[in-house]
């Protein structure tokens, strides 16, 4: 297997944080990067089952969540029969 050296910019405190976790695992950042792209290439997409919104967010997810659900549920939910319908409602919303 030959390698290849690629530069990456990362949040030098997203490096230092997913450096102790990998460690904690017995990987370095190297593997742990090789293995994500990999495991890309493979499935042949994103290997995230479940992207977790930042803390901030949670709570104003959540509750939106349960907003358009229960407006599924009482049917009230608006219907767009098109993307362009969509997007149209959303320019005159904003």
């Amino acid at each position: 297997m030959s390698n290849t050296t690629y530069n990456i910019r990362i949040d030098k405190k997203v490096r230092e944080q997913a450096d102790i976790l990998y460690k904690s695992m017995g990987l370095s950042l190297s593997s742990a990067i090789n293995l994500f792209l990999t495991q890309s290439v493979i499935q042949g997409k994103l290997p995230i089952n479940e992207i977790i919104a930042e803390p901030a967010y949670a709570n104003a997810l959540e509750r939106d969540a349960k907003e358009i659900d229960a407006s599924i549920t009482a049917g009230t939910a608006k219907v767009y029969e098109t993307p362009d319908e969509l997007f149209s409602a959303w320019d005159n919303e904003h």
